[in-house]
């Protein structure tokens, strides 16, 4: 297949369609300010790659009816590889987000070396039995992460492992090690509540431990290690060494041992430590904003959850803060279901997006 005429062309529509789904060919047309000549190329050459599918759309009104342009069923696909202290959630997933294939199993991280290869054998597994192409491999993991190399993850016990690699040496796909705060923060900036003008600050609590990250402003994705923010001088003892951190009060660990439940939705039903972690949550935010000066804070997974039930005590925190009073700075709970997997997903195909010409197809 010859490279098409217009990679732009190709590259900005194959983008709107992963981003908004299906259309018509004249609402593309509209959509990106092209020409209905480089529109239909463009499309022309995605379809014979596989990657779009065509079909008739209803007629409306006079003249011929606009095709519909969507994402082909059986086209390109990320792995994605979510490592937790407990287990690995691997999932496969399509253009526009559409999950293919999905699993979790429990693993023991003590061995870096031996969890990574469990890791690159799951991933390869599940992209087999997709029977799609891939076009990239993410894993997400809390802890801090640099060029492919897990730094600092004190809920694992790692330090300075050199993640990328281990996972390219067994993995013939394009891998990426990131920081899973990071990916929810970029989920919330594309599809979620993140999606405004000016910098963004996305805090995140999948259960262990708590993340965070600035998106837009001109930044690029800015992980913030949030969660050790110390907010208790002799405080709780943290995994980290140091005393009071901030997520020691407020995570899923917090919240299950304050209340003495065994799930989450039942210690949500204690008023009284959400209150509490709000508390919290809304000091700790208070000086965040002063920092770093955001136009609007937004609360995912658990901290989203406190939010709801407890906003007000946040909210209260909050206002004191002289930038907040100031730039009326909006406290928003996360709107991506999954978002770890979804942010993922959209780091992974963001190559393939730039330029579909520079990924030959490869099957799984």
């Amino acid at each position: 297949m010859e490279r098409p005429a217009r990679p732009t062309a190709v590259s900005r529509l194959l983008r709107l369609l992963h981003e908004e789904g299906e259309m018509s060919r004249a609402a593309a047309t509209t959509r990106l300010g092209l020409t209905r000549t480089a529109v239909g190329d463009a499309a022309a050459w995605l379809t014979d790659a596989g990657i779009l599918r065509t079909a008739a759309s209803a007629p409306v009104g006079r003249g011929r009816p606009s095709p519909l342009l969507g994402l082909a069923d059986d086209g390109p696909v990320v792995a994605v590889a979510h490592l937790r202290p407990d287990r690995v959630d691997v999932a496969v997933v399509g253009l526009g987000v559409a999950v293919a294939e999905r699993e979790s199993c429990p693993v023991d991280v003590s061995s870096p070396d031996e969890t990574l290869a469990r890791v690159a054998a799951d991933v390869a597994a599940a992209v087999a039995r997709s029977g799609r192409w891939c076009v990239g491999v993410v894993v997400a993991l809390a802890g801090m992460t640099r060029s492919g190399v897990v730094r600092n993850a004190v809920h694992f016990g790692w330090d300075g492992v050199r993640a990328e690699d281990v996972l390219g040496t067994r993995l013939r796909w394009p891998v990426r090690v990131e920081s899973d705060s990071g990916l929810t923060a970029l989920a919330e900036h594309r599809r979620g509540a993140g999606r405004r003008p000016g910098t963004v600050l996305v805090l995140a609590c999948e259960h262990t431990g708590v993340g965070g990250a600035l998106m837009g402003g001109g930044l690029a994705r800015h992980v913030l290690e949030v969660g050790h923010l110390s907010i208790e001088q002799e405080g709780l003892l943290c995994p980290c060494g140091q005393r009071g951190c901030f997520e020691m009060y407020v995570d899923g660990r917090a919240l299950l041992r304050e209340t003495g439940t065994t799930t989450l939705s039942e210690a949500f039903e204690h008023y009284d430590v959400v209150a509490a972690a709000a508390d919290r949550l809304g000091w700790a935010l208070s000086s965040l904003v002063n920092v770093v000066v955001p136009a609007r804070v937004v609360l995912a997974g658990v901290l989203g959850e406190i939010h709801r039930v407890a906003g007000d005590r946040v909210d209260a925190h909050v206002a004191r803060s002289v930038v907040a009073r100031t730039d009326h700075t909006e406290i928003v709970a996360g709107q991506v279901t999954d978002p770890v997997l979804v942010g993922a997903a959209e780091l992974g195909f963001d190559p393939f997006l730039d330029d579909p010409a520079d990924f030959p197809e490869v099957s799984p």
